[in-house]
């Protein structure tokens, strides 16, 4: 097996074990931001549970004590004293009696049959029921027989109407008086009517049977003049004998009503406001203050089912999402799961560290915990390690959305870290030497602190506080610096990464003894180089492709040539070796320099990115000059000549940055051909060559659109213009005496 395949092999079984990394940081990342919400400890802690032991009511506090966090209690006494005023709302209910009232028709229609004549039964008292202890049959017994009929008419009449209306018992309506009702629900069941809801009566409207005399006067009054002789007190006497209380207390009925209307009442809850001043200095502590404390002492939160489930669903949502652009950015790149794994493993730091913050932050009762949250260090070394922005934006986003599921974290939570966090990210990008962070570092904090003040405000808080928000700020972001400035330059020795510093440290010639060797042996092809790599960078920067990439790519992509400098143009004299060689020899010696140079790069420890564009600085394009050569040799001696035999071996620019360097190669050197250059000279020789590269399908994968390409060659020919731009000639001193001028006084 070949050392290639040797090598692609070890790739791929690489790649599949960064892939399962990936999987499982993934799901690590995931039941980590649902779990520590739940494992926060929410009483507030040392802090408010000191102040209880050294307090009491009554005593003068020596010590502002603000909310630490939003939280609700349930208001007790309140909630008692609506559902007193709800059971009070609900009045007695009262409902005929279908039984009594048949009852009482029936002794009535038993006394009226006892007194016909044309009944050929005779009836006995015994039957109408009660005890006569008025002596009602005996009055009824010495009346005139016309009287008598008289009599049972207005008792058919006046008890119809009684029960009609109802008869209450005196027990029932006084233990309801006492309970402070003075109206009542009549439920008329007798009637066949359509049911309506009930309509409150006063209970002055009673019908019992003390007040009938009261309730029959019209009636009495309108029998006594019809029959002068008419006993209305007999009438009464016989009613109340006869009638049985027919409308009674619905006491189970009305019980049950009032539990409903209790039971509908909604707790009173009272919400605090985090910052809300709970007890002021040099006040005296009431009860209510100290019962305050306590419950927010004793406040906790407890999820249930569907707050998990939907809890669950927003960090998988949160998560996938952002890991979907992540793979929308990162797709073309080689180290795409190493940059993933990086990513997921600095959230799964950060969410850890979440954790231990968020309980120390609850326990000790701090205000403002929003400043103190861990959600910076990963977002910048992200975007350092990738040196894409992007990409520390999207894991800031991802930790903005764990820490706003923290308990008593809201929505203004993710406002505050993601703010902070592009401040840091603007500041902390577009660096290229490790003290400008220094600098950069006050203005994160500056602009930092005037949002974290701006949002305060917009939350509602108060200045309390204020102070030990913006030091916990600041503190937070020195700290992730720190650890950024810690850790990046370990992950760059440690994967070869080519982030911005590592790509400034290989610029610089004086610390590379690669380029040492080359500026030594082949001075021509090291000054190309720099001509290359001043091309691309500003080329690069035009289409906002990696510029640092593509200029340490110009630089690096010709080492190759220092074990044969002698056999390229730019660093031959007079003589041309290729003179006494054939093209084909010619063209293995030229093709080399692409394969050894790969190989000294690898040696020296260049990353991947590097060793690409020294691969692919000529893709499998032909050679041109030697291809023509041996194509008229041969066409003398009437042999064919195969293009691949003069063509490179290496693989097509797969990036902006290696098409970039391919292009400026040629145009740099194609430009030093030229004869009183101009600018029109460059145009058109800059378009050549990039029409050519379109040709022969070199830009095929090189992720270059026509703009791009466009936009390159403005960027070549500016740079053209500029570094081989023209000076006035300054006439020849000319050795003539200087006039001397006499001095005036």
């Amino acid at each position: 097996m070949s050392r290639k395949q040797q090598r692609k092999e070890r790739r791929t079984s690489n790649t599949k074990k960064q892939k399962s990394l990936a999987i499982t940081l993934v799901v690590m990342v995931v039941l980590t931001a649902m779990i520590i919400p739940l494992l926060v400890t929410r009483s507030p802690g040392v802090g408010l549970r000191s102040f209880s032991s050294r307090y009491e009511v009554g005593s003068l506090a020596n010590e502002d004590v603000f909310a630490f966090s939003s939280f609700e209690y349930l208001d007790t006494e309140q909630t008692n004293r609506l559902k007193e005023k709800a059971e009070a709302k609900v009045l007695p209910y009262f409902s005929f009696s279908l039984h009594d009232t048949s009852v009482s028709v029936t002794r009535v229609q038993d006394f009226v049959d006892y007194w016909d004549p044309d009944k050929v039964e005779v009836q006995k008292f015994e039957r109408v029921g009660s005890p006569d202890s008025a002596n009602v049959m005996a009055r009824f017994a010495e009346m005139h027989e016309q009287d008598l009929l008289f009599m049972v008419s207005a008792l058919e009449e006046t008890s119809e109407l009684v029960l009609q209306k109802g008869l209450f018992s005196q027990a029932d309506i006084f233990k309801n008086k006492q309970t402070g009702y003075e109206y009542f629900y009549l439920d008329n069941t007798l009637s066949m009517e359509k049911a309506r809801p009930p309509v409150e009566q006063p209970f002055s409207s009673m019908v019992t049977k003390e007040n009938l005399g009261t309730y029959l006067s019209y009636w009495l009054t309108a029998y006594v003049s019809e029959n002068p002789s008419f006993q209305s007190l007999l009438l009464l006497d016989t009613l109340a004998l006869l009638l049985e209380e027919n409308v009674r207390y619905s006491e189970a009925k009305t019980l049950h009503l009032r539990t409903v209307a209790k039971e509908q009442v909604k707790p009173v809850l009272v919400t605090i406001q985090r910052g809300q001043k709970l007890i002021g200095k040099d006040t005296v502590i009431s009860g209510e203050q100290m019962a305050l404390v306590s419950k927010m002492n004793s406040s906790s939160i407890n999820y249930t089912v569907l707050e998990l489930i939907g809890r669950f669903v927003f960090v998988v949502l949160a998560t996938g999402s952002a890991l979907y652009v992540f793979t929308q950015f990162l797709k073309h790149e080689k180290r795409y799961y190493l940059y993933l794994n990086l990513m997921l493993s600095s959230i799964l730091l950060s969410l850890l560290l979440l954790y231990l913050i968020s309980h120390w932050t609850v326990q000790n009762a701090i205000q403002f915990k929003d400043s103190f949250l861990p959600v910076l260090f990963a977002p910048i070394f992200i975007s350092q390690i990738t040196t894409k922005k992007r990409m520390g934006i999207i894991g800031g986003f991802m930790l903005s959305c764990y820490a706003m599921i923290l308990p008593h974290s809201t929505e203004m939570t993710f406002f505050f870290t993601m703010t902070t966090i592009g401040f840091c990210l603007y500041f902390f990008q577009f660096t290229l030497k490790r003290l400008d962070d220094i600098y950069n570092w006050f203005y994160a904090c500056l602009f930092s602190s005037f949002m974290a003040i701006a949002l305060n405000l917009l939350g509602g808080y108060s200045f309390n506080g204020i102070v030990g928000l913006l030091g916990a700020l600041v503190v937070n972001i020195s700290v992730s610096l720190v650890l950024v400035a810690a850790i990046v330059p370990l992950c760059e020795k440690l994967f070869n990464i080519p982030t911005l510093f590592r790509l400034n440290e290989l610029a610089q010639a004086d610390d590379s003894p690669v380029l040492d060797r080359l500026s030594v042996v082949a001075q021509g092809t090291y000054n190309h180089s720099r001509y290359v790599a001043e091309l691309a960078y500003n080329a690069a920067k035009a289409i906002g492709a990696n510029a640092m990439l593509a200029k340490v790519g110009g630089i690096y992509h010709d080492i190759g040539k220092a074990d044969h400098p002698e056999y390229f143009i730019e660093n031959q004299g007079q003589e041309n070796k290729h003179d006494d060689i054939k093209p084909s020899l010619s063209v293995a010696i030229i093709k080399s320099h692409v394969k050894l140079g790969v190989e000294k790069g690898r040696e020296a420890g260049l990353p991947q990115e590097v060793l690409d564009i020294i691969g692919q600085h000529h893709g499998n394009d032909v050679i041109l000059f030697f291809y023509h050569e041996a194509k008229e040799q041969a066409l003398a001696s009437g042999l064919v000549v195969n293009e691949d035999d003069y063509s490179y071996t290496g693989v097509r620019p797969t990036n902006p940055e290696s098409a970039i360097v391919m292009l400026s190669d040629c145009v740099e050197a194609a430009s030093r051909t030229l004869k009183k250059a101009s600018p029109s000279k460059y145009e058109k020789l800059i378009h050549s060559i990039i029409m050519g590269k379109i040709a022969r399908d070199q830009l095929k994968d090189s992720l270059l659109s026509l703009t791009d390409l466009d936009l390159i060659g403005a960027s070549f020919l500016q740079s053209l213009i500029g570094r081989d731009h023209h000076r006035i000639e300054y006439p020849e001193e000319r050795d003539t005496p200087q006039q001397k001028i006499p001095f005036k006084g």
